[in-house]
């Protein structure tokens, strides 16, 4: 196939060298994850952009770089020369220039802020207007698109603006498709925009010289736990298993009873023995219906008869899974007062036992090896002494499990055989079902290999419109049955003055579109808002 040699035009600073100087130019172009950088090696005769030659060549300074075909020479980067190295021989003398586009700006700053409830765009304009120092402006057309996500609150200290422009850009979603791309355009105007919304007009049908199209499973994820807000109670009620029924409660010594004695609700728990005819023990527990996973509070209001507790044999378990295997409130740290209903307050996530005036009254005993991963049940035991009249008794109210994380498990392990497991966790999830949302959408882009492609060409012409990055473009691989659209991840253009070839090489990827669920967005498997605070604005 015939095509144009290459025609290339160069501008560093006030130095515009003519094309017969540049022995190579090469330019990569990357959004998102990179900004774009360039390198040319100039023949340097004579000093002649040498420090105090008659064209010096300085670091600092803006430039651009054309390069086309024929008639057609349209700028590919707008440049910042960042590195000058003069490379001399006995015969020869160089120069090597290089650098990055203007997206370098987006480094130069750290950013101390707080946006709250502000929409994705705006937060990125922000960036750009008072940070970074990038036009997003073409002709009166705005370039940093609109997202249908707002964020709650976010929280920055001296975070650098392209951590945070990458983290907008992983979690904004639009019209129900997570994630957006950025670039710096060729002319350095910034460029936001939803993933695979912009197409390249060029063709690659019977373009394409050299081609390697891979699979892989590094990324695939096909066990996805998804944990929300520590705002769950179990039961929802927080009255349930003991006001209704004694649904799940069961005494291995001792009656159980629904009493109209209470604090929550309407009725209590009651579990009694005659002392004088059946002893002085009572031993009852509840069977939760499901395990409660992770709690970080146990709450329970207790009312006991007014005799004597024998405290070393007396004891609330928190059975977890099995009676083996528990934690244990030993009775002495209750500080329960007689006949009257006392709130108890469990911190499970430290382990400390609360009166109602969040004093610390004692700790979690561990026996076996429990997990609050399992919560099976919880187990009364009590036992009284002093008396051989009357009842022991004792009534629990209001137990209930608090400040549980909502969460979901999604497994497709039959995607490559065996589980590949990612969990996290967002405090804007707010029930089981949006953890569910989240869980599903995350497993159905991560759960299959990912495709990604390099192919190379010198005889590619694109004219006016250069290939750029974050572009779709279709590709055609008739031996490896490959016919579907690609994302352009990066492209690389390289210019060879010896041979007069303009090669173009282009890294591509396929995935499957990230779903929005009825949250705000979902983050990347790899990149978190990790410098941030999110919380519930009411």
């Amino acid at each position: 196939m015939s095509v144009d040699i290459p025609k290339l035009a160069v501008v560093l600073g006030a130095v515009t060298p003519p094309q017969g100087d540049v022995i190579e130019a090469r330019v990569h172009l990357g959004s998102t994850k990179e900004v774009s950088s360039w390198e040319l090696l100039l023949q340097n005769w004579a000093k002649k952009y040498s420090p105090g030659g008659t064209y010096p060549i300085l670091v600092g300074q803006d430039g651009s770089i054309f390069i086309g075909r024929g008639v057609n020479c349209p700028q590919i980067i707008t440049t910042r020369i960042e590195s000058v190295k003069y490379e001399s021989g006995p015969i020869e003398n160089y120069v090597r220039v290089s650098g990055r586009c203007w997206g370098e700006k987006l480094f130069r700053r750290v950013v101390t802020k707080t946006y709250s409830s502000q929409k994705g765009e705006a937060i990125v304009k922000d960036l750009m207007d008072y940070y970074a120092g990038l036009s997003h402006n073409r002709g009166g057309v705005e370039l940093v698109e609109d997202t249908d996500t707002t964020f709650t609150l976010l929280e920055y200290d001296n975070t650098p603006a392209w951590d945070i422009l990458r983290a907008i850009a992983a979690a904004s979603d639009k019209a129900g498709v997570i994630g957006y791309d950025f670039r710096v355009a060729p002319d350095a105007k910034f460029e936001f925009f939803a993933r695979l919304s912009k197409t390249s007009s060029v063709s690659l049908t019977d373009k394409i010289e050299v081609s390697e199209y891979r699979k892989d499973i590094f990324g695939v994820r096909n066990k996805i736990t998804i944990y929300g807000a520590a705002e769950k109670t179990e039961p929802p009620s927080g009255d349930a298993w003991t006001e209704a029924s004694l649904d799940g409660w069961t005494a291995t010594i001792g009656h159980l009873a629904l009493v109209a004695y209470y604090m929550v609700g309407t009725h209590s728990v009651e579990c009694y023995v005659d002392i004088a005819t059946e002893g002085s023990v009572i031993d009852f527990k509840h069977t939760h219906p499901v395990p409660v996973k992770n709690p970080s509070k146990l709450i329970m209001w207790l009312y006991k008869d007014p005799y004597n507790v024998d405290d070393s044999q007396s004891y609330i378990r928190i059975l977890a899974p099995d009676t083996s295997n528990y934690y244990q409130i030993n009775w002495a740290d209750l500080a329960l007062g007689y006949v009257t209903w006392k709130l108890e307050e469990f911190d499970l996530s430290k382990g400390n036992i609360y009166d109602v005036n969040k004093n610390a009254n004692g700790k979690l005993h561990v026996v076996g090896t429990p997990s609050f991963t399992n919560i099976q049940a919880i187990q009364f035991h009590k036992v009284t002494t002093g008396t051989a009249t009357g009842t022991n008794d004792l009534r629990v109210d209001g137990l209930c499990y608090m400040e549980i994380r909502f969460s979901n498990t999604q497994e497709d392990s039959g995607s490559i055989g065996y589980p590949r497991e990612l969990a996290d966790t967002d405090e804007e999830l707010y029930s089981d079902n949006e953890c569910m949302l989240r869980a599903k959408a995350i497993l159905a882009q991560l759960k299959d290999p990912a495709e990604y492609m390099t192919v190379r060409s010198t005889v590619i012409d694109y004219g006016t419109t250069p290939l750029l990055p974050g572009d779709k473009i279709h590709v055609i691989l008739p031996n490896e049955n490959v016919d579907a659209d690609f994302r352009i991840l990066s492209v690389e253009y390289y210019v060879n003055a010896k041979t007069q070839t303009l090669e173009i090489t282009l890294e591509l990827g396929r995935e499957v579109p990230l779903l929005a669920d009825y949250v705000y967005a979902l983050r990347s498997k790899t990149d978190h808002l990790s410098r941030h605070k999110i919380a519930r604005m009411i």
